[in-house]
C-alpha cells in the first residue's frame, strides 16, 4: 500500500491520492462495525449499535474534501504494533458523548471488542445513502485494519479516461499484474446514487403540470356551466340596467373565491407531502415559503385566465336573447 501512494503522489497532474476499504455512495461496498463505550455496563454484542466504518489510508480526507475539526489526522505512528485509533464523525460524536470531548476516549469496536482511541473528529458526510445519513461514522487507519479490497481514490482536474491511463500507469510501476477493475468519476457515480431521486422528481413535475392543467379546465368549467345555468338571471339584470362591469366582476370574483379555496388547502396539502418527502428526498423542507408563494403565483395567473374567458362570456350575454330563451 505504502509504494502504491508513493507512486500515486508522484505523479504531478494528481492534487492528491488516497486508498480506503469502501467506495463513497455505493451501499454494496460499505462496511459496519458494532461499537460501546467501555465505562458503565458493557452492553452485550446483540445490543450494540453499528456505525459506518471506513478504512483509510493518508490524505483520505485531503483527497475527499472532508475537514477535521478537532484533534488530528493519522500519521506515521498509527500502525499494527501500536495504540489503535480512529477518528469519529462529528454527528457520532454527539450522539455517543454527548457534549463530552470525545478526543481521548476510547470505544469497543467490533465483535471482538478491539479498544481503539478516539484522536480527531471529522465533518458529517453522506458515505452511504444521500437520503438518510449514518449517525456514526468511524474511520481506521489502514495500517492498523486492512483490506484485500482496494480503492483508489484520486482528485485531478484530467479527465476520466487521462485520470485512468496515468493512475494504471503508476500501479504497473509497482506491480505490473496491479489493475484497475472499475474505473468511475464521481460525478457518475453521484448521478447513480441520485437515478431514484431524479426520476421521482420529473414524475412529480409531470403530476404537476398534468394537475396544473386540470385545475385550469375545472375551474373555466364551472364558471362556464355557472354563466350558462344563470343566463336568464343575467338576461333580466342587464335589461334592468346592470352595466357589463358588473356582471363581469360578479363571475370573476366566484372565480378568485375558488382560486382562494384551493390555495389554503394546497398549502395544507404541500406541508403534508413536504413532511413525507423528508424521507425519501435529502434537503427537502417541510415547509418553503419562497416555493409555496411561487405555486401559488403560477396558480394564480393560469386561474385568472381560465376565470377571464367565462367572465366575458358573461358580459356578452344578449338580454333579448336570454329572456326569450326561457
Amino acid at each position: 500500500m505504502e509504494k502504491t501512494l508513493a507512486a500515486l503522489q508522484r505523479i504531478p497532474t494528481l492534487q492528491s491520492a488516497t486508498i480506503s476499504a469502501d467506495i463513497p455512495l455505493i451501499d454494496a461496498a460499505a462496511s459496519s462495525a458494532l461499537y460501546t463505550r467501555p465505562d458503565g455496563e458493557i452492553l452485550p454484542l446483540d445490543k450494540r449499535a453499528s456505525a459506518a466504518s471506513h478504512n483509510i489510508a493518508p490524505d483520505y480526507f485531503k483527497t475527499w474534501g472532508i475537514p477535521i475539526l478537532a484533534g488530528r489526522d493519522f500519521d506515521q505512528h498509527d500502525v499494527a504494533d501500536h495504540q489503535n485509533v480512529m477518528l469519529i464523525s462529528q454527528a457520532g460524536a454527539r450522539k455517543v458523548f454527548g457534549k463530552e470531548n470525545p478526543i481521548g476516549k476510547t470505544l469497543l469496536v467490533s465483535s471482538g471488542s478491539i479498544p481503539v482511541e478516539i484522536v480527531g473528529v471529522v465533518g458529517d458526510v453522506r458515505t452511504r445513502r444521500i437520503a438518510k445519513p449514518d449517525e456514526v461514522e468511524i474511520y481506521r487507519p489502514w495500517a492498523q485494519e486492512n483490506f484485500q479490497f482496494a480503492v483508489i481514490a484520486v482528485r485531478s482536474t484530467l479527465r476520466e479516461d487521462a485520470v485512468t491511463k496515468v493512475v494504471q500507469s503508476a500501479l504497473g510501476t509497482v506491480d505490473p499484474g496491479l489493475a484497475i477493475a472499475i474505473p468511475q468519476s464521481m460525478e457518475k457515480i453521484v448521478a447513480q446514487a441520485l437515478g431514484q431521486a431524479r426520476l421521482m422528481m420529473w414524475l412529480l413535475g409531470i403530476f404537476a403540470g398534468v394537475a396544473l392543467l386540470l385545475a385550469a379546465i375545472g375551474t373555466y368549467g364551472v364558471l362556464s356551466y355557472a354563466v350558462v345555468q344563470r343566463q336568464r338571471e343575467i338576461g333580466i339584470r342587464m335589461a334592468l340596467g346592470a352595466q357589463t362591469k358588473h356582471i363581469g366582476a360578479q363571475f370573476l370574483s366566484l372565480g378568485l373565491r375558488l382560486l382562494g379555496a384551493g390555495v389554503f388547502f394546497g398549502a395544507i396539502g404541500a406541508w403534508v407531502a413536504g413532511r413525507a418527502m423528508q424521507s425519501v428526498l435529502f434537503g427537502v423542507p417541510t415547509l418553503h415559503i419562497a416555493a409555496l408563494f411561487v405555486t401559488a403565483l403560477v396558480m394564480g395567473v393560469v386561474s385568472l385566465v381560465a376565470c377571464l374567458i367565462p367572465a366575458r362570456r358573461a358580459t356578452k350575454v344578449d338580454p333579448m336573447i336570454a329572456l326569450r330563451a326561457e
